[in-house]
């Protein structure tokens, strides 16, 4: 019968991450990957639009941990143990150079996923790591130390660890294990999605951004800023999406039927953008507010905003009503749409919701038993867009690999 010293169940990123440092460790470990699918680090090569958002560059772990939503505080500890300069150092190490963008978001200097993939893949095998595709965990049977581990295939081994690292969960996930580990889940919702809105005239805007806009809900106090996009469903763009992060447990609650606001300039203080409003109005006094296009926004979107706001366009500047006025300043800062239901963005799912981080030791182990470690997507820890949820599967499988490792 097959023994081996680590069975990784799941081909993605953090199996993959936690089968690599094992190896560059300890090479003489037996490690096995066992990824159900044809195809391994599947998620890797579709994020970040195929460039593969690796992390982010904000290094400071107390800071970082204020973009998860979910289980910032019990990922502090492992960012401190490897964080995002160790990621930069670990891939550099391996050959893969990382580079910081404008927002932050570090990709490999490629700008291609495949990097990451590849270096991922040929350093687990490198160092004598075996990959079987198509083979998930069926059963499993804890005895005298040792798992009993039975494959979908129906053959029979042995492994002194288990790794699971099996993704976001599903409902079916979550059932299997809680029959074969006793694990315990929380609900599972989606998280980072764009907002279906039903308004033709918005839709024909589409294309349309902002770069500096703000998103907040009606009964909840937080607003979120960043660009906001328009789509032919709705709304997108970074402000949308860490909205949808934060607020994922609540829309799901709502049914997804909500009423957001939508701010389209940079300036919060209502009364320094009804000055500008004024000062702009009076400097393009003989001008027809439709030509009179304000605060550097796309002019398609300024005209309707004004019609929005009830004005006719053809009006001048300097015959606008104070009540017309402030309706404007209304609509440039507080848009209201009602939300009817959500759109995964592409295919960079996140769920929230997983393995309940009570049952978690801060190694990654269970508490119910030494012998089986749980990492990355399927914990109940998520980050908003921009390199985070990867950066939290380096360092959950990290700081379990080494704990295996002092264990051997």
């Amino acid at each position: 019968m097959p023994i081996l010293d680590v069975l990784i169940v799941g081909g993605g990123a953090s199996g993959f991450f936690c089968g690599c440092e094992l190896l560059l460790n300890n090479p003489n470990l037996n490690v096995e990957i066992w990824e159900k699918s044809a195809k391994t680090l599947g998620k890797v090569r579709i994020s970040g639009g195929g460039r593969c958002n690796v992390t982010h560059d904000l290094r400071e772990s107390r800071i970082l941990i204020k973009k998860y939503p979910r289980g910032g505080k019990y990922l502090r500890h492992k960012l401190n143990e490897f964080g995002v300069q160790d990621t930069i150092n670990w891939f550099q190490n391996q050959g893969v150079e990382l580079k910081t963008e404008d927002d932050f978001r570090m990709f490999p200097i490629t700008d291609s996923s495949e990097t990451i993939a590849q270096c991922l893949e040929h350093t687990f095998k490198k160092w004598g790591g075996r990959i079987r595709r198509q083979t998930g965990l069926e059963k499993v049977q804890f005895q005298n130390d040792t798992w009993n581990l039975e494959s979908t295939q129906g053959d029979i081994s042995q492994s002194k660890y288990i790794v699971l690292a099996i993704g976001g969960l599903t409902t079916v996930k979550s059932n299997w294990l809680e029959s074969q580990f006793s694990i315990k889940t929380t609900a599972l919702v989606p998280s980072i999605f764009t907002l279906n809105i039903n308004d033709k005239s918005l839709h024909e805007l589409s294309g349309l951004s902002v770069a500096d806009g703000r998103i907040k809900y009606e009964g909840f106090k937080s607003d979120y800023e960043g660009p906001v996009l328009i789509t032919h469903w709705g709304i997108s763009g970074p402000a949308v999406l860490a909205s949808s992060a934060w607020h994922a447990l609540d829309l799901h609650e709502l049914d997804y039927n909500a009423v957001v606001q939508v701010g389209w300039i940079a300036e919060k203080n209502e009364d320094t953008i009804r000055e500008l409003l004024s000062q702009h109005l009076e400097l393009h006094k003989l001008k027809s507010i439709r030509n009179a296009v304000a605060f550097g926004l796309p002019r398609r979107l300024w005209e309707w905003i004004i019609g929005y706001s009830g004005i006719a366009d053809d009006k001048n500047c300097t015959d606008l009503r104070k009540d017309e006025r402030n309706r404007l300043v209304e609509s440039l800062m507080r848009t209201k749409f009602n939300v009817s239901g959500r759109t995964t963005y592409k295919e960079e799912f996140v769920t929230a919701g997983g393995v309940d981080l009570s049952e978690l030791m801060p190694d990654g182990t269970l508490k119910s038993n030494k012998n089986l470690y749980s990492v990355g997507e399927m914990l109940n820890i998520d980050g908003v867009t921009g390199g985070f949820n990867f950066q939290a599967a380096w360092s959950t499988a990290y700081v379990c690999a080494h704990s295996i490792l002092n264990k051997c």
